[in-house]
């Protein structure tokens, strides 16, 4: 994504590359500025020697031998789905700075974006700081429990940090194990104004932003042994044995309601008191059990691993170690990142996570976040929501699913009235750059306008993968049939004549003039189209609200719709229909062009591409010339780019079945890089968040890259589903058990030498199932269930179909010759 805020990025980098926040500069809410509280002084760090670093006995960690110094790079992410947290884990200073996603200035206007703003600050200042052994920073992603480990003056020390979706607190321990060693001093910063109110039990604070939104945080301190004492500066503990701390933050944020708020201070503060108080006399260690609890039953879904990869070195030490066995490491982190930070970020209110998931450290008293931190609809939120379903975390997507249904069909809303802007009376329409009040900034307003139909895949996608027809006919299909309402309004006769139906005024994200016709736009809408007639064919006329007259109707818009898929004079799909494909520039090429006026075909976005991925309408079974056409301009696009947008490559480079160029793509990727500045390279930080061309990362590469190692792995294509169609070499041997593919399957595959050696399919809803691999009708199938033989329906070839009953398992194998020698395992060693 791009606009025109070079300016204010400009002021931001200097802070960004301290890992610091930029002073006030104008106030967010009616406070005067001599009530703020500003961050306590930072003591120098003290000497950390480490000879001898133990990794954690969990391999799927992140970690480090050194407190973290930079927020962007270096810092952990916790969440529960709605608040998080970024840990720095200082030994003289520590700092948990946290949000809460609803904390947003601006309004539902299309010209008041506002901006996603940071909620506060703990600092807990080490009285009794000394020089530092053996410390070791690290994030759990099985447990999604970061923690902080050292010895110093021959006491050790452990702290314990997590987010609490059960419980709704982030909770944090101070442990000195064998004596009353903890002398802290804590602050509570108030990010956006009044300073903090302190007692010897905690401290709170709240404050009314301009547009009316109310925040409160409350956070409880209890300690084990002690003397606590409280100022108006905060809370001081001496010589404790341990010390925990319970924080909740919230606004009146509602989005069911007309103007998105409800209630106010002191009602919220009432439900966040009781919310620390309930945390508080469980105590923290049932507080992390249910924690724990919460986050296994998701994350654990899915295992990966990869043979031979080891995870024996820091992790910033392991991005830079070119060896297979790094690499097979990484690659595991990289996919089950992606899955716990999808956990971490989207749960709870029905909001989706924005550019920075929800972490975001920018906007202190006035300013605003780096883009805003905003809703971004030309790929990022989208590719945010990629890995949902596939790797099984649907109930992941329903933020942002229910976002868009409250949305699109609010009465007289934002969106709705920006349809009836653009001089359509029906449907709904979705401003590129939005907030959570389905507001939005003036950026491409009546320039791209096909949101909606991209949006509505989401909605088509979770369907198809759950099978949930009570979700397709109270929420899908409302929504899906008000956008095509849009688009059977909004679509004009070709304007070279050719009889086709054009989509008017539309830009390709993000180059090139603003046209009818872009294949972008055209690929969606058809998508759209399609998918919304297979949603009536499930439900039915009366089910869906649509009789065979708006049946036949969208029929003939269908047939009659270009369908953005023609193939220049070099052989190139066309990205527009009435301007050429440009000579191939390089990705960090006049990179500050205007975007509507310059183009260069090294270009980060892949818009042209959608009907390739995330789509399906490229392929080489329907059309081989256009399949080839695309896989040509894909190579043209060059692999250098940002980092959302390789992993986009990694995803597009599956489908095209190179499993080479796709494992390529993956290792650019996944390159380690240190800048904060403009680099249009990407690659990820020392905490592995995805960078992109400005100070802070852009956390849809992380998703991206997530989804596309799945791409990898299996390709849940409506018509069947291909099993390992990427797989590259360095991964010869390996298991993932738990993907979900369209049908509601649940998949685990094991691989030895690079040949599928055995298949386990959950059929939960009982679907036929229809499977793509080599050799594969020479396959037997065993209902493991009932321990019977099955029969397929059809087995030719490299296809394999066979129907299912609800809630039974079956198992696959390939005879030994069609595996190229590999003994097949068995379910008890899959």
């Amino acid at each position: 994504m791009k606009k025109v805020l070079f300016t204010l990025l400009g002021l931001l980098f200097t802070y960004a590359a301290m890992g610091q926040t930029p002073q006030a500069t104008s106030n967010n809410q009616s406070n005067t500025t001599s009530t703020y509280q500003d961050a306590p002084a930072t003591p120098h760090e003290v000497a950390i020697q480490n000879a001898n670093p133990q990794p954690p006995s969990e391999p799927l960690s992140l970690w480090y031998t050194a407190p973290a110094t930079n927020w962007v790079r270096e810092a952990l992410p916790i969440g529960n789905g709605d608040m998080g947290a970024m840990i720095l884990g200082g030994v003289a200073q520590d700092r948990i700075q946290f949000n809460h996603k609803t904390l947003w200035k601006g309004t539902s206007k299309p010209t008041d974006l506002g901006s996603y703003l940071p909620f506060g600050d703990i600092y807990i200042t080490n009285l009794n700081a000394k020089s530092a052994t053996n410390y070791r920073r690290c994030l759990n992603l099985r447990t999604a429990v970061a923690d902080v480990q050292y010895n110093a003056d021959g006491e050790c020390y452990t702290r314990e940090y997590l987010c609490s979706n059960p419980d709704k607190v982030i909770a944090i321990r101070y442990k000195a194990k064998h004596a009353r060693n903890l002398s802290l001093s804590i602050n509570l910063i108030n990010a956006q104004g009044l300073r903090a109110t302190y007692t010897t039990k905690g401290a709170t604070f709240s404050g009314t932003l301009t547009n009316g939104m109310a925040y409160a945080a409350t956070m409880r301190v209890c300690h084990k042994a002690g003397r606590v004492t409280a100022t108006s500066e905060g809370i001081e503990i001496n010589r404790a044995k341990e010390v925990v701390i319970f924080l909740a933050c919230t606004t009146n944020f509602d989005p069911t309601k007309a103007n998105h708020l409800a209630g106010n201070v002191p009602q919220i503060m009432a439900n966040i008191n009781s919310t620390v108080q309930t945390a508080s006399n469980k105590g923290f260690e049932r507080v992390k059990s249910r924690h724990i609890n919460d986050h296994t039953q998701l994350f654990n879904r899915v295992n990966f691993t990869l043979q031979g990869a080891e995870n024996t070195r820091p992790t910033n030490q392991l991005l830079t170690t070119n060896t297979n066995r790094a690499n097979n490491m990484i690659d595991q982190l990289i996919f089950q990142y992606g899955r716990y930070l999808t956990i971490a970020a989207s749960r709870g209110i029905d909001v989706p996570s924005n550019l920075q998931g929800l972490w975001n450290k920018d906007g202190y008293r006035g300013g605003d976040a780096v883009w805003a931190s905003d809703i971004h609809s030309n790929i990022n939120v989208q590719m945010n929501y990629w890995p949902s379903e596939p790797t099984n975390l649907s109930e992941c997507h329903m933020p942002f699913l229910n976002f868009i249904c409250n949305e699109a069909l609010r009465h007289g809303g934002q969106w709705q009235q920006n349809a009836r802007q653009l001089g359509v009376e029906a449907g709904w329409v979705v401003n590129t750059a939005g907030n959570i009040f389905g507001g939005s900034s003036n950026y491409k307003i009546g320039k791209y306008s096909v949101v909606n139909a991209w949006y509505c895949s989401h909605l088509w996608q979770h369907f198809a993968y759950t099978c949930d027809t009570t979700f397709l006919r109270q929420k899908a299909m409302p929504v899906m049939k008000a956008a095509c309402d849009f688009w059977v309004k909004r679509l004009v006769e070709a304007q070279n004549g050719d009889g086709t139906l054009e989509c008017p005024n539309e830009y390709s994200p993000e180059q090139g003039y603003v046209q009818n016709a872009t294949a972008h736009s055209q690929q969606l809408v058809t998508q759209l189209f399609e998918q919304t007639l297979k949603a009536i064919g499930v439900l039915g006329h009366e089910a869906s609200g649509c009789d065979k007259a708006y049946v036949d109707l969208l029929k003939s818009k269908l047939n009659k719709l270009d369908k953005g898929l023609r193939i220049d004079q070099n052989g190139l799909l066309r990205e527009w229909k009435y301007q050429d494909n440009t000579p191939n520039l390089s990705a960090n090429t006049d990179f500050f062009a205007d975007d509507e006026h310059n183009v260069w075909q090294g270009h980060r976005h892949t818009s042209h591409l959608m009907a390739l991925y995330p789509g399906f309408n490229i392929d080489p079974g329907k059309d081989s010339q256009i399949f080839a056409a695309a896989i040509k301009s894909l190579a043209n696009r060059g692999d250098d780019a940002t980092g959302w947008a390789r992993a986009w490559r990694i995803s597009l480079w599956a489908r095209a079945r190179n499993n080479a160029h796709t494992y390529q793509t993956l290792r650019g990727f996944a390159h380690h890089t240190t800048n904060t500045n403009y680099d249009w390279q990407g690659g990820l930080y020392d905490n592995l968040l995805d960078a992109h061309a400005t100070s802070v990362f852009q956390i849809e590469g992380n998703y991206g890259a997530t989804a596309g190692i799945a791409e990898m792995l299996l390709q849940s294509r409506p018509d069947s589903l291909v099993l390992l169609p990427a797989l590259p070499p360095a991964w010869a041997n390996g298991q993932i058990d738990g993907l979900k593919a369209i049908g509601n399957f649940e998949i685990g595959m094991a691989w030895c030498a690079g040949q599928l050696s055995t298949l386990h399919i959950l059929s939960v809803k009982g679907m036929p199932v229809t499977l793509a691999y080599p050799h594969l009708s020479q396959a037997t199938i065993v209902n493991e269930t009932t321990g019977e033989k099955v029969t397929p329906n059809i087995h030719e070839g490299n296809r394999l179909c066979f129907n299912t009953m609800a809630g039974h398992t079956y198992c696959i194998t390939l005879p030994h010759s069609a595996t190229g020698g590999q003994t097949a395992l068995t379910k008890q060693n899959f």
